[in-house]
């Protein structure tokens, strides 16, 4: 059990991640400041950017492909990983996102065998998986599949509290390490309300989740034929799985496009507020919503209400669909360690004058909190465009110096 969220999950399996790989190390490599590389797809969460920079682990990306037309990132393909495992001196372990935020998930099972055969450790951030254990119409878990271990984020799916999350091992050597690792990660005066939420949460999943999510599952599939229906939105299929990066999907998330109605998410995100919906997050030209065991037929009606609603009145108003980024930005190259670059001076710049300049803090739009910029990675044009477009689109930055003035933080070289 966590009472730190799934951040402190992520950040003790790479603390133990550099422990296990160092004492595969020689004596003298063993306790050098940066020990290793972990391969890491380039949208993960920017928890894990904190945990490599406390673990003293250097990211090597993996890039994402690019779905142009729902304007998300989809998972690395197996042969980016294995040729990125091959390219690497160092390798520590493996870390994946299983599923992302919109619950799509790649081929976490044949990562699993990369990582075996390598006698590598892999590591996931499950944060939106906690529910895959109880029903079959769901993705199988990530322990399922080989992880050796991986963080659930339960506040987001199961029926307990905020920042209650659970880690689960699959592998003797971590389960011995992490007692210590948590003891120094998470706060040492727990709410045992977090801890009591937990135990009522699985209890209830153990005895009843699979009636509750097929109910979900049911609601899902009502909303989308729903959404489908009006004019100008589109909720994500069963169709995603047809692309060759994608093996797994959770029917339970509803992917909804809304540039069909001439609006970008932020757009859309703000008027279903207006009318009493919030969405989970909102996009560049999508909105995400999701069922959930606490969620029924009311609910649903309410959503599709309101989305009918928002598109009447865009029906006399569209004038072409927003712009489309065609994918993220490439990342810069890798000057610093993240943590090498996180503890050196740093000064405050502009970020449309940034270029060429070294991150020294994470900069990211939030949701889904996909970092653009790395602390350690040369600053490039391509990604002060992307966030000067998020920006334009309405989407929260997160990682400003001063958000008054769209300054960042750089490594002072000087």
């Amino acid at each position: 059990f966590l009472h730190n969220g799934t951040t402190a999950g992520i950040q003790a399996m790479l603390l133990a991640a550099r422990q296990w790989a160092g004492s595969r190390l020689s004596v003298e490599k063993r306790f050098m400041e940066d020990a290793g590389e972990v391969l890491v797809p380039r949208s993960v969460h920017r928890s894990v950017l904190g945990g490599l920079i406390l673990a003293g682990l250097a990211p090597r990306f993996i890039s994402d492909t690019w779905d142009a037309e729902w304007s998300i990132p989809l998972p690395p393909p197996p042969e980016a990983w294995q040729a990125a495992a091959a390219n690497s001196q160092s390798l520590a372990a493996y870390f994946d996102t299983y599923p992302n935020y919109y619950g799509i998930a790649g081929h976490l099972d044949e990562i699993a065998v990369l990582a075996a055969d390598g006698d590598k450790l892999l590591l996931v951030d499950e944060a939106h998986g906690a529910h895959f254990r109880f029903h079959p119409n769901l993705p199988p878990t990530a322990l399922s599949l080989g992880a050796d271990a991986s963080a659930q984020s339960a506040h987001k799916v199961l029926g307990v509290l905020t920042q209650a999350s659970m880690l689960h091992i699959n592998n003797e050597e971590l389960a011995v390490l992490m007692p210590q690792i948590l003891g120094i990660l998470q706060s040492t005066s727990p709410s045992f309300l977090l801890y009591a939420s937990l135990d009522a949460g699985r209890r209830q999943m153990a005895q009843d989740g699979k009636r509750l999510w097929q109910r979900a599952l049911e609601l899902s599939s009502t909303a989308r034929e729903r959404i489908n229906r009006i004019p100008g939105l589109q909720c994500l299929g069963e169709e995603i799985l047809k692309k060759p990066q994608v093996k797994f999907w959770d029917p339970t998330k509803l992917l909804i496009r809304v540039d069909g109605l001439g609006l970008s998410g932020s757009d859309a995100e703000i008027r279903l507020r207006a009318k009493g919906i919030q969405v989970e997050l909102a996009g560049l030209n999508h909105i995400l919503a999701l069922i959930a065991i606490g969620d029924g037929p009311e609910e649903v009606g309410a959503l599709v209400k309101a989305l009918k609603e928002l598109a009447r009145e865009q029906s006399g108003l569209r004038r072409g669909s927003p712009a489309r980024l065609s994918q993220l930005p490439r990342p810069g190259e890798m000057i610093l360690s993240p943590r090498r670059a996180v503890l050196s001076s740093r000064r405050e710049i502009d970020l449309a004058a940034a270029e060429g300049e070294i991150a020294a803090a994470d900069v990211l739009p939030y949701p889904p909190g996909i970092p653009v910029l790395v602390p350690g990675e040369k600053i490039t044009a391509e990604s002060i465009d992307f966030l000067q477009e998020c920006r334009r689109k309405g989407i929260e930055i997160r990682g400003w110096a001063d958000t008054s003035k769209e300054t960042i933080w750089v490594v002072d070289i000087d």
